[in-house]
């Protein structure tokens, strides 16, 4: 079986079965068992949570073992022993004890998560998954037990039903790393099995190529990434994405005259793809070229290309031609449309421009100001400041 970290051994050890049986001992069950704890039990299940609590998980299971002899048909007892022995490392003892707490409690908030816990330490996974599964249907926003069942699907091999999991987990808590973490590679495992079927069914698709071209482009690889994009594009020359795409990868490798003639062909085949028509545009503004650039650039917002980069290069083009008024419009709608920070700095400079060849010079100071600022927060070793 895959272990999918060591850390996840560690997690009961930690504390999280220390405050569970806290708030799930006695009267805290989600279905009341139909024995209830004396108070020569109650007494007992209180010591064993504090044993617990000061991390002595010997003294703990003592305590519940108590409880178990005074009252056998106690749920609460089992599951407080279970964790203590759990917490120890006596995993096929503590299997047994969380058997007989969900034998007797089914519905014991906690007991079929930790039972699943021990049955994936003991190498027993779809144990394990058939455990936690009736926790997860039981307590469904258990973040908890849906981390944990994702990590033993993971483990067993079972990707889809791991990414389902830790997908219904993220949307819990989605500023958990871990959980994030445990999520990406799920999918991860889920997209390789399915690009290994693909290229089974055939090694030179043009689907191949096109997933190849993608994973190397992503890797920082662009011109591998050419070849295979236009290996994709002599099987599919008419598939207008694979132009997009290999156009991209062309830019990359400032191989410009070459990005234009796949963005080219991309139009003749989508004349409103919104994103040839700004890439081309694009390329012709920063090439010196402003009239052809920006009549392409107009096309692309036209075609709802809204973003601050066609607004930023629109305006820039717009102030080659000394359409100034128009350029100061689009320039400072690229700063309203959330830029990156490129483009941030990038509009500052030009509007400064603008600004003072438009006399605007109060407009022009403050614009220099601002991207005096944008430039000392994005160098290396800046304060930390408000």
């Amino acid at each position: 079986m895959r272990r999918v970290g060591s850390w996840v051994l560690q997690v009961v050890g930690a504390g999280v079965g220390i405050t569970m049986l806290a708030g799930y001992a006695g009267s805290q069950s989600s279905k009341p068992a139909e024995t209830k704890p004396d108070e020569t039990s109650m007494h007992w299940l209180e010591l064993g949570s504090e044993a617990m609590h000061r991390g002595n998980a010997a003294e703990a299971a003592a305590d519940f073992k108590h409880v178990v002899e005074a009252q056998p048909q106690l749920a609460d007892g089992y599951f407080g022993m279970g964790l203590a022995l759990l917490r120890e490392g006596n995993l096929s003892e503590a299997e047994s004890a969380l058997e007989r707490a969900v034998k007797l409690n089914p519905g014991m908030r906690g007991a079929h998560m930790f039972l699943g816990i021990a049955q994936y330490q003991m190498n027993k996974p779809e144990e394990a998954a058939a455990s936690l599964e009736l926790e997860v249907a039981a307590q469904p926003d258990s973040v908890e037990s849906l981390n944990w069942l994702g990590l033993v699907q993971l483990s067993a091999g079972h990707a889809g039903k791991a990414a389902e999991a830790f997908d219904r987990a993220v949307a819990l808590t989605p500023n958990d790393q871990s959980l994030q973490y445990y999520r990406g590679k799920a999918h991860a495992m889920i997209a390789k099995d399915a690009y290994q079927q693909l290229y089974k069914i055939d090694p030179d698709s043009w689907l191949v190529h096109r997933a190849l071209g993608e994973s190397l482009a992503e890797s920082g690889q662009p011109e591998k990434a050419i070849g295979e994009f236009e290996e994709a594009v002599k099987k599919q020359p008419n598939n207008s994405d694979l132009y997009e795409e290999l156009g991209e990868s062309y830019q990359k490798m400032s191989r410009f005259d070459d990005a234009i003639k796949a963005y080219q062909q991309q139009v003749k085949l989508n004349p409103h793809g919104a994103i040839a028509l700004y890439n081309l545009g694009k390329i012709q503004v920063e090439r010196g070229d402003a009239a052809t650039g920006v009549a392409l650039l107009r096309q692309a917002i036209d075609a709802h290309m809204d973003a601050a980069p066609a607004y930023f290069y629109l305006g820039t083009g717009l102030a080659a031609l000394h359409k100034n008024e128009e350029a100061v419009t689009w320039l400072e709608k690229a700063m309203q449309s959330h830029p990156s920070q490129f483009i941030q700095e990038s509009a500052e400079y030009e509007l400064v421009r603008v600004y003072q060849k438009l006399g605007r010079k109060e407009d022009a100071q403050r614009a220099a100001e601002e991207l005096k600022r944008l430039k000392a927060a994005s160098s290396p070793g800046k304060a930390n400041t408000p």
